[in-house]
Order: C-alpha cells, then sequence, then structure tokens
C-alpha cells in the first residue's frame, strides 16, 4: 500500500494547502539542504510585456529557438545556503529553482493549492500572481507583469519541483528539478512551517500576505520620523493606524501593508512592512531561532528586488519577533556590523479595529 500524503489533513481545502506551501518556500531560507539534482527549464517563446512599470522586456533573455547553455544543470552535493549566497541564482531558470524563498516577496496571491505527488515525492501546487510593485522584471518566473506562476513545492525541503510561468497568452517558460536525494529525506524532524525553529517564523510573515486585518497600534521607533510622513500606501487588505513615538516626537498615520518604493519614505516603508512582512522574507539567507516566535537573520548579497526597508543591504543582521495570530512584526531591529542599531521598532499596543 502507497504511503498516505503526510499532508492529508489539510487536504479538502485548497487554501489551507496553498498557505502551507507558501510557508513552506518561505521557511526554506532557514534550512541548509544538501541535495543531488538536474534542473531543466524550457523557454517557449518570448513573453508578453511581462516587465510590467519598469519598461520592456528584455527579449533576448527569454528568446525561444536554439538549446539555452544553463537550460540544465545537474548538481551534486549542492547547498541551500550556499545558493542562497549566489547572486546568479536569482536570474538562472534553473538554479531559481533552488531558492523558493527568493520569491516570497513577489508574492500577491497564493491559492489552489493541491496535494499530489511528483516522481514518487509529496508536493503540494499552488498558483502564484506577482505583486507589480514588488516582482522583479528580471525574475525568469515571476516578473511583475506574468499573469501567473503555477509551481510543485516539495513538502520535504521546500525546493521547486516543477514551475509553469504564464503570460496572458499562455505558458512561456517551464521547468522541472529532478531530485536524486536530499538531506531533508532522512530528517525526522516535522518540515517547516509545521516545525520548530526560525522556519516556521518565516512562514508566518510570508502568509501574513494572506490575512486582511484591520488594527490600531502604538508603536516606539528609532531613528526619530519628521512629519508629515510620505507613505505612499497602494491598496492592500492590511491596514492600521499607528500612532510612533520616536525621538523626534510623536505622529499618528493610516497605513497600508503596501507601498511605492520609489515614494514611500524610508520610515515609512519600515512601517508597512511591520504590518506586512513578506516582502522581507526574500531579503534573508540565513535565519536561526532566537526565541519560539523569534529570529535572527543575515541579508543576502546584491538584493535589490523587491526592496525591504528593514534589509536594504549586505552586511547588516535583521531581528524579528513575529506575533502569530496576525504576522506583524511586534519587534524589528537592524543593526551592522559593529552592532550599531541602524534601526527599531517596537509595537507596544495592539488592537483590532
Amino acid at each position: 500500500m502507497a504511503a498516505p500524503h503526510p499532508l492529508t489533513g489539510i487536504a479538502p481545502d485548497p487554501r489551507a494547502a496553498a498557505r502551507w506551501a507558501l510557508g513552506r518556500m518561505a521557511s526554506a531560507a532557514a534550512e541548509d539542504t544538501r541535495f543531488a539534482a538536474v534542473a531543466e527549464a524550457v523557454r517557449h517563446r518570448v513573453p508578453h510585456e511581462v516587465s510590467g512599470r519598469y519598461g520592456a522586456t528584455d527579449a533576448a533573455r527569454f528568446e525561444s529557438g536554439k538549446p539555452d547553455p544553463d537550460a540544465r544543470e545537474t548538481l551534486d552535493d549542492a547547498s541551500t545556503a550556499e545558493l542562497r549566497r549566489d547572486v546568479s541564482v536569482g536570474t538562472d531558470p534553473c538554479l531559481a529553482l533552488t531558492d523558493p524563498a527568493r520569491l516570497v516577496g513577489a508574492v500577491a496571491t497564493a491559492s489552489d493549492g493541491r496535494l499530489t505527488w511528483h516522481e514518487g515525492r509529496p508536493a503540494v501546487d499552488l498558483v502564484l500572481t506577482p505583486d507589480p510593485e514588488s516582482a522583479d522584471p528580471t525574475d525568469p518566473w515571476l516578473p511583475p507583469g506574468a499573469s501567473r506562476l503555477a509551481v510543485a513545492v516539495d513538502v520535504r525541503s521546500g525546493l521547486l519541483l516543477r514551475a509553469d510561468a504564464f503570460d496572458t497568452h499562455g505558458c512561456f517558460r517551464s521547468g522541472t528539478l529532478r531530485l536524486a536525494r536530499t538531506s531533508a529525506d532522512t530528517d525526522p524532524a516535522a518540515p517547516a512551517p509545521d516545525g520548530t525553529g526560525a522556519g516556521p517564523v518565516l512562514a508566518r510573515m510570508a502568509t501574513s500576505l494572506l490575512d486582511p486585518v484591520r488594527l490600531r497600534a502604538e508603536i516606539h521607533a528609532e531613528p526619530g520620523l519628521d512629519p508629515p510622513l510620505p507613505t505612499a500606501a497602494l491598496p492592500s487588505p492590511r491596514r492600521w493606524t499607528v500612532t510612533v513615538h520616536s525621538p523626534s516626537g510623536t505622529l499618528t498615520a493610516e497605513m497600508s501593508g503596501a507601498y511605492r518604493s520609489d515614494r514611500a519614505a524610508p520610515a515609512a516603508a519600515r512601517l508597512a512592512e511591520l504590518l506586512t512582512p513578506a516582502r522581507i522574507v526574500s531579503h534573508l539567507a540565513d535565519a536561526t531561532p532566537t526565541g519560539p516566535h523569534s529570529l535572527r537573520a543575515t541579508v543576502r548579497p546584491l538584493r535589490t528586488f523587491p526592496l525591504s526597508a528593514w534589509a536594504p543591504e549586505e552586511d547588516l543582521v535583521c531581528d524579528f519577533t513575529v506575533d502569530p495570530a496576525t504576522g506583524i512584526l511586534l519587534h524589528a531591529r537592524t543593526t551592522d556590523t559593529a552592532s550599531r542599531v541602524l534601526f527599531r521598532c517596537e509595537v507596544r499596543t495592539l488592537h483590532s479595529g
């Protein structure tokens, strides 16, 4: 008799399955999985206007025709932690399948979750749509103008076993990751986001984008905030009214969990990311737990999209504490290599409404 799917308990609910899979993609940033695999990517045609408001698509990156030398990668004893620090992964369609957390900050919606098996491995299929503001126009799988990305998330490792990217005319790129073995296959611990450690914290940060909330909060922030505070807010199901106390005084603002990166003040962007911290996840390289709902993480090298106000450049260290109920960050701090605090926010009171 075939073994049951390890997530059978959530099988009847596509939303729950999609939520789990998005969290699993994020939690992979807390793991160093060793694996052997063959990754392949096929470009079917030049996609139609997928770079969104950032300008015309560089068609050469998607040109169909003769086989591309980067369309196949053989990986033996590869490390997901090392790949997260490789700046080429984000634009390589094969290697990108090994770094699912990189995509999280570009996601607007995750839906249609379904438990499946891919070549004998338990997986969850789901459909992602891009956030046109934060998705990377050079991303091979989820650029801002793509209509959707269908992926299969490996339950044990969080890696993407399959990906199919679509524009308004159909599928323009497909990819597969055929895993021969992974260190996660013999790990007795429950796969994050069900287990313990930093993985569930990253998962809750990611799934915050799926939960509508309306909140009121009092926050202490450093450095000071000078009114007026340009928020450049975008429509979002997550909103809050914040009263912010800082060395420069107190201000109250109505804020959204989404913002225009090129127009929001950095202080306003940090407040928006407290409310919806999914954008931060794509910037984190090595995350370790510091408490039941807290983590410390380094920042990926040369990560520019989606922009994050809490993790703006490499060589910084971030400390976050997430509220399991709402997904907001109750505490956030960014320090430099000399342990100097660059930014800090602490939510002191939080209410619904």
